[in-house]
């Protein structure tokens, strides 16, 4: 019985798992349009932003906050704390998703 209640229960935590990797990915590829935007939108439009960077700041860890940040020649900066984040992040949905998929 123990087989077939497992068997049963592997579908339920196949689709945790890939609906977490899913969350991970949408986050990660957030991070990398807000790279993107910091990065090369004008100091107008950047303004527009300081809310979505300032969520940003507050989910990155602290040892890798302000680390890797260096100002473009657009004006605007690069932020190399918020791609290491979505790197990360990446790594963590492949292997989420890696685990959703041998457990179908």
């Amino acid at each position: 019985m123990r087989s077939g209640a497992a068997r049963q229960g592997a579908p339920v935590a196949a689709t945790a798992l890939r609906v977490c990797a899913m969350a991970l990915r949408l986050a990660a590829w957030a991070l990398v349009l807000l790279v993107v935007a910091d990065a090369v939108l004008p100091a107008g439009a950047r303004t527009y932003l300081l809310g979505a960077n300032g969520v940003a700041s507050r989910l990155v860890p602290g040892a890798l906050s302000g680390l890797f940040v260096f100002q473009t020649p657009l004006g605007g900066a690069f932020r190399g704390d918020f791609a290491a984040l979505a790197i990360v992040l990446l790594v963590i949905d492949w292997i989420l998703s890696r685990a959703s998929a041998s457990l179908r």
